[in-house]
Parts: structure tokens; sequence; C-alpha cells
């Protein structure tokens, strides 16, 4: 089962820091059937998969059935709870995948609820104007504290975690490790290229869990999706890391989606959001 309109719109409305420019384009995009392996929208390139597992197929599902998604979930919820710096960067590309536009903003968020201070703020190139892209969110709106980003990102549950589609998925299990040092295992699930996963519009996900734990600290999904003649491909990517205080807390978000909408160029967009600087209360 796929997201409703308004979910999917909400969930890239937040991703792209409120470019309505983006979110008008994805949000009427977002539900429908997915064109499985076939569809024709453009690629992001090859995704660095793991190319051989010898772990039973059992021993994997045992690692995703002790997944503890509690720190990711409410990861964002904790920023609160600190003062941090935001850095995003959300670019146009080219079908070539060229970025012929961009718009930067760093701002600093106290502890609190209240919204950010704009540190710095750059622009180049033209996002184009006119119908669903005319209208930019006011300055207060970008200024406001980042959203739930987790909680749209993962369904509930994904395809991939639920029973009675996992096996339009198969999946692949390696150890490794976050750059602090903290043990994880990396779980991929990848939807088959036949009648047993061509209707799920999730094609890839690769999950981070920490180990001995088993909290899920970092998440990338790939999703196909299309509506009558509009079809939609997107990465998205969420990592955590530890504050000083020892919480998981948002470290980085990406997003990356294509949208084919007939007789115009294909629209990609790229948005990167990096937090840093955290500060406990």
């Amino acid at each position: 089962m796929q997201p409703a309109p308004s979910e999917r719109a909400r969930f890239l409305h937040a991703v792209v820091g409120g470019w309505l420019l983006v979110v008008g384009s994805l949000g009427l995009l977002g539900c429908g059937s997915s064109p499985g392996a076939s569809g024709g929208s453009a690629s992001f390139g090859a995704l660095d998969t793991i190319e051989t597992t010898e772990v039973p197929r059992d021993s994997v599902l045992a690692v995703l059935a002790r997944m503890d998604r509690a720190a990711f979930d409410s990861a964002f919820a904790r920023l609160d709870a600190y003062g941090v710096t935001r850095h995003e960067r959300t670019e146009r590309l080219d079908t070539t995948g060229t970025t012929t536009a961009y718009r930067t903003l760093t701002l600093r968020y106290a502890p609190g609820s209240g919204p950010g201070t704009v540190q710095q703020a750059d622009s180049a190139g033209p996002f184009r104007g006119g119908g669903l892209l005319s209208s930019l969110t006011p300055a207060a709106e970008r200024r406001a504290r980042p959203a739930n980003l987790a909680a749209e990102a993962l369904d509930d549950p994904p395809a991939y975690l639920a029973p009675r589609t996992q096996e339009a998925y198969r999946y692949a299990l390696r150890r490794d490790s976050l750059r602090d040092g903290t043990a994880t295992y990396v779980v991929e699930a990848t939807a088959w290229n036949d009648e047993r996963g061509d209707d799920q519009s999730i094609r890839y996900a690769r999950l981070t869990i920490a180990r001995p734990s088993y909290e899920l600290v970092g998440l990338t999904t790939a999703r196909t999706s299309q509506i009558l003649l509009f079809r939609e491909n997107s990465q998205t990517t969420l990592h955590l890391r530890r504050a000083p205080d020892g919480a998981w807390v948002p470290h980085q978000t990406r997003v990356r989606a294509v949208v084919d909408v007939p007789l115009r160029t294909p629209r990609q967009f790229r948005t990167v959001s990096t937090y840093y600087g955290y500060t406990p209360n």
C-alpha cells in the first residue's frame, strides 16, 4: 500500500525545505502504481549495493525483526533539546545531471521550538517560474524548525518489513561501522524485477542498524511511482549521529527526485541538509 497523496506531498515538502517549486510537482505525483523495472524515468545511476552475501535469508530477516526504530523515529523531535546548525543546499539539474541552479541556506537554531537565525544564504542560476513553480516559501517558513522527516520516510511498516510482502524482495547483510566507531549491520532489500516485485513502489532500501542495540540509525530508500502519464523516481537518505550527550540526532538528509511530466523535459532536483554544531540546552 502506497502513501496517500497528501502524506507524500507533506514528506516531499519537508525534504526540500519548503521549496514549492519542487513540492508542487511531486505532491501531484506521489500516489499510483509502480511501473516496476520497466519504468522509463531517468535513472540516478548504480547504487553502492552489497554484491554478494553468504548470510541466509532467514538470518537477515531475523536482524530486521529485532530492529528498534524508536531512535530513528524520534531523532528530529530531539532537536529542540540542542542548539544546532543546519546547512541546506537545493539544486536543479538538467537531464545529464549537471547543476543548472542552486540555493543554499545556513541556519542556527537555539534550544527550544523557535525559528532559526539565518547565518548565510546564496543562490545562482534560474529556478523556473510560472504555474505550480511560481511561488517561493515565505522567509519565515524557511526559518522554521525542521519537519520530522524520519517519520515520513519510513512507512509503518514498509513492504520490505511487512511479512506479507517480504517475498517481493531479496535481502543482503554485512557488518560495518560508523565513523565514530559504532558497530553496525547494513541490510539491503531489493525488489525482484519480476512478477514477485513489480508492483512495489519501494525498489530498494538500505538500513543501517547499530550493534548490539539493533537501533535503526540510517536509511536509504529508492522509490518509483506512476499515476496516469506522470512518473516519479526518488532517492531519500537519512543518517543519524551521536549528540554530545550520546543521544541519536539527525546528521544528514539527502533527497534526489526526477519527475517526468508529459510534453515537458524531465525535472530533477537534489537537496542535501547537514546538521552540526550540537550544543546541549
